[in-house]
C-alpha cells in the first residue's frame, strides 16, 4: 500500500509540475496576443496566404490538428512548432492544392531528428497567383487598354527547431521570411511562431498552444499593414484504441488578429494502422465550413487527399505526400 501511494503522488507531482510549465507557456502566448490587441479588425492584415490550411491533412480535419504528434511528418513546420520536438524519424512531405481563381498552393518541407539537441526543419510555403491581365485607362471614359499580363506570388521560408524536454513537454519555435510581390511592387518580412505542446498524463489527452505569424507592421507601395498573427489552443483525444481500429477527436480555439474568434473540430479514424478517415468543421465561416479526407500509410509512405467544399467556389483539392526517412 505504501509503495502504491509513492507511485501515485509521484505522478501527481509530475502531472501538476508539467501543467505548471505547459500553464506558464500558454500565459505568456497569451500576453503577447493582448499586447497587439489593436490588431483586431476584420480584415486589416496582410499575408492572408499564410493563412490557407497546409498538409492535406491539417485541411480535412478542420484545420484543427495542433496537438497530434503521430505520423505528422511536415506540419509543425507551417502549424504548432513544438510538435516536431516528438518526432522520431526524420521526413520530408510536398503538398499541392489548386485554389479557388486559378490559384496554385503549394508546400514543401524537411524535418531532421537530431535527438539530444532537438529536432529542425525547415519549410516553403509558395502561392502562385497566375497571369492577371495588365491594362491601362484609355482615353474614352470607362475605356481600358490591354498591355498584356502581369504575374504576384507569395513565398514564405520558415526554419523550426523544437525541444522535447520531458516525455510529456515540448516547446517549439520558427523564423519565417515572408514575401509578397505583385508586378515589380514587393513588400517582405519575418515573423516568428512559438508553440508548447504537452501530454496531461490523463489516459490520450495532449494539449497545444501556439502562436502563428507574430511580426512588426509591413510596408507595400508606402503603406503600412498588420500581420496576420494568431493565437491557437488545441487539444486532442483519442476515443477508441486498439490494433484495428482508433478514433481521434481534435478540436481547436483560434484567435486571430483581424477577425472574431473560431473554433475548429476535427476527427481521424484509423483502420488497420493503415487506411485514414478523416472529417472537420469550424464555426463561424461563410463558405468552407466543412471538410474531408482520407489517407493511406504504408512503410513511411504517407499519402493523404482533402476535399473542401467552397460554397458558392468550387470546390478545392489537396494532395500530399510525406515519406519518413528511415523505414
Amino acid at each position: 500500500m505504501k509503495r502504491r501511494h509513492n507511485i501515485r503522488n509521484g505522478f501527481s507531482r509530475r502531472f501538476y509540475q508539467n501543467l505548471r510549465v505547459f500553464s506558464a507557456f500558454v500565459f505568456i502566448l497569451l500576453i503577447g496576443t493582448n499586447l497587439f490587441a489593436e490588431f483586431r479588425k476584420t480584415g486589416t492584415a496582410g499575408y492572408s496566404f499564410l493563412k490557407i490550411p497546409s498538409t492535406a491533412r491539417h485541411a480535412a480535419m478542420g484545420e484543427s490538428c495542433g496537438s497530434l504528434v503521430d505520423h505528422i511528418g511536415i506540419l509543425p513546420l507551417f502549424q504548432n512548432p513544438a510538435a516536431l520536438g516528438f518526432q522520431t524519424l526524420s521526413s520530408v512531405g510536398v503538398t499541392y492544392s489548386p485554389w479557388i481563381a486559378d490559384i496554385n498552393h503549394q508546400l514543401a518541407g524537411f524535418c531532421y531528428v537530431g535527438k539530444s539537441i532537438g529536432n529542425f526543419g525547415v519549410g516553403l510555403n509558395y502561392l502562385d497567383y497566375g497571369n492577371i491581365p495588365h491594362t491601362e485607362q484609355a482615353s474614352g471614359l470607362g475605356q481600358y487598354r490591354e498591355l498584356g499580363t502581369y504575374s504576384a506570388q507569395s513565398v514564405a521560408i520558415g526554419l523550426t527547431y523544437a525541444r522535447k524536454l520531458t516525455d510529456k513537454f515540448a516547446y517549439g519555435l520558427r523564423l519565417n521570411w515572408v514575401e509578397e510581390t505583385i508586378y515589380h511592387y514587393s513588400s517582405s518580412n519575418v515573423l516568428m511562431d512559438v508553440g508548447v505542446f504537452y501530454f496531461t498524463g490523463f489516459r490520450s489527452l495532449r494539449l497545444g498552444g501556439f502562436i502563428n505569424n507574430f511580426g512588426v507592421d509591413a510596408r507595400f507601395i508606402g503603406d503600412t499593414f498588420k500581420m496576420p498573427t494568431e493565437l491557437r489552443l488545441s487539444l486532442a483525444y483519442d476515443l477508441l484504441e486498439n490494433p484495428n481500429h482508433f478514433l481521434t477527436i481534435t478540436s481547436e480555439l483560434s484567435h486571430p488578429s483581424d477577425n472574431i474568434e473560431h473554433i475548429h473540430i476535427g476527427a481521424e479514424y484509423r483502420f488497420m494502422k493503415t487506411i485514414y478517415l478523416r472529417a472537420g468543421y469550424k464555426y463561424p465561416y461563410d463558405e468552407d465550413r466543412a471538410s474531408f479526407g482520407a489517407g493511406f500509410y504504408w512503410k513511411g509512405n504517407i499519402f493523404d487527399a482533402a476535399v473542401l467544399p467552397f460554397g458558392c467556389f468550387p470546390t478545392v483539392f489537396r494532395f500530399s505526400f510525406q515519406k519518413e526517412l528511415g523505414r
